[in-house]
């Protein structure tokens, strides 16, 4: 008798579970591939192993991974205060006087209308 070996497509649409998350899993990657640019992968680890109650048994395992790339955090410019600590005003900067924040909205101004 020769052996034959089947086609591991055979035996990977027989797993659905993995064939799901490996069809799922490719169509998020190569979308967040292309949304940050950066490289990903899908790893899928099949683990065989004899069954130790039954002899000529082997118990199948597997495990679908997949690394998303992200996107890049942007980093933050600090400075080092006198006790050790950070902050985000320089401390060798002065301060000016008479500044004040104006980050909040301001009240609506009601326009009258002139005929």
């Amino acid at each position: 008798m020769t052996e034959h070996a089947k086609p591991f497509a055979d035996f990977l649409t027989g797993q659905g579970q993995a064939h799901d998350e490996l069809t799922e899993g490719l169509h998020s990657l190569v979308a967040a591939v292309r949304d940050t640019g950066k490289a990903g992968s899908i790893t899928l680890t099949i683990k065989v192993e004899p069954d130790k109650r039954s002899d000529g048994v082997l118990r199948v395992t597997d495990n679908v991974t997949v690394k998303t790339p992200k996107h890049d955090r942007g980093a933050r410019i600090y400075y080092q205060d006198k006790t050790g600590n950070l902050s985000r005003t320089d401390p060798n900067q002065p301060e000016l006087e008479g500044l004040r924040d104006v980050s909040a909205p301001a009240a609506p101004i009601h326009l009258r209308e002139v005929n």
